[in-house]
């Protein structure tokens, strides 16, 4: 049988994997990177996932860290601070955009490791994404869930995912599972009712975005049904897992090669008034390319949006304050960000400090008005003067 550089041979193509592409598409060699965990702890009611999260978060922490608490359990992971020492930001509705604000917020914060408890809030909670299913198909002519509501929600759902899975630090979610009573055989050989989980109450595969998961049950017994760390074996069972659970997690994670961008690495470039439109292109680049765009950060407004929507947000602050985009280019930018609704965001003005955009827009049109009058009453007044010139030869 052929191997793959003869078939490539004899097909005319590139025998190499180190041979650049004309489409900038070629293979490379792997390199594990050092990650940050992604865990998802699932569980009925009263099986401990709160108090798994906060031992395991622990564990994970970097000497000197900051553990945080996303709080949606009515301030339930409190309970616990005697035991463990964290900050806690309880939330009074549930919008999947609520999250992604409080995400940015951690991330500014510099939040080590954040645990989300729990993340069925934002899909079946007050103001979660089935209500705003349910509220956008009722206001909607066709009143039909799928061609309305959903049309609306999955994007911000999808947003919501980004910024949990782009998040710089380590992530620990807590979900729900609806459950049922069985009759089940206890350890003493008698039939005993059993609370059980059946289905988790979170949209349906989102436990495949997760490193981790871990499965809880009424004992506090963990059984890991996902992983994809070396250290944690698919099917073991974990008694009360702890801190030593998490320290295990960190150390391989932490074993991958470093040094590379982080999200708030990028969110400091972008907002850097000295940056270039090409600077800001670039970095945009870089970023798409190490997946960090939907990562939830701050404005210069301390308003919650994504990185990708930042750095062009810059981009656009520096075409504006660039001598080369002509008046056209800044016109045409300034429809396009006042039909986004960004006029007022705030970006590096012309001596650096944050201005509104819409402003900047204003100061740069108005100077080019100027500029071209100025241009229009001199070149008038030099016309006059040669006239008056041909004037004088002639008399004379």
């Amino acid at each position: 049988m052929a191997t793959a550089t003869e078939a490539a041979r004899n097909a005319g193509g590139p025998t190499s994997h180190t041979q650049n592409q004309m489409d900038g598409l070629d293979f490379e060699d792997a390199v594990r990177a050092a990650e940050k965990a992604r865990i998802a702890l699932t569980g009925p009611s009263g099986s401990g996932k709160t108090y798994t999260a906060l031992s395991i978060g622990t564990g994970l922490l970097p000497e000197g860290g900051t553990l945080g608490v996303i709080d949606t359990e009515r301030g339930s992971a409190s309970k616990y601070a005697g035991l463990f020492t964290f900050k806690t930001m309880k939330l009074p509705s549930f919008e999947p955009q609520a999250l992604i604000r409080a995400l940015a917020v951690a991330a500014a914060r510099g939040i080590d490791v954040v645990i989300i408890d729990s993340l069925t809030h934002f899909w079946s909670g007050r103001g979660g994404a089935l209500a705003q299913v349910d509220q956008k198909t009722q206001n909607s002519k066709s009143k039909n869930a799928f061609t309305s509501g959903w049309k609306d929600v999955s994007p911000v759902l999808l947003d919501m995912l980004d910024a949990i899975l782009s998040y710089p630090g380590h992530v620990i979610t807590t979900m729900r599972v609806k459950t049922e009573w069985v009759i089940q055989e206890n350890d003493r050989g008698k039939k005993e009712p059993t609370k059980v989980g059946m289905k988790l109450d979170q949209r349906d595969g989102i436990d495949y975005e997760f490193d981790l998961v871990g499965a809880l049950d009424q004992s506090h017994m963990m059984t890991v049904d996902k992983s994809r760390y070396p250290t944690i074996e698919v099917g073991s069972v974990h008694e009360k897992p702890d801190f030593s659970f998490g320290h295990t997690i960190a150390q391989w994670l932490d074993d991958g090669e470093g040094n590379a961008l982080g999200v708030m690495d990028y969110a400091r470039m972008a907002v850097d008034p000295q940056r270039t439109p090409q600077q800001l292109l670039d970095l945009l680049s870089d970023a798409e390319t190490a997946g960090l765009l939907g990562a939830a950060v701050l404005d210069l407004g301390k308003q919650a949006t994504s990185l990708g929507a930042l750095i062009r947000l810059m981009g656009s602050a520096a075409r504006v304050k660039d001598p080369a985009t002509p008046v056209d280019g800044v016109r045409s930018l300034r429809m396009r960000l006042e039909q986004s609704g960004r006029l007022d965001a705030l970006v590096p003005g012309m001596d650096g400090e944050p201005t509104r955009i819409g402003d900047l827009i204003s100061f740069v049109q108005d100077r080019a008005r100027q500029a071209g009058q100025g241009a229009t009453a001199a070149g008038g007044q030099a016309e006059r003067n040669g006239h008056a010139d041909i004037h004088e030869r002639s008399a004379a």
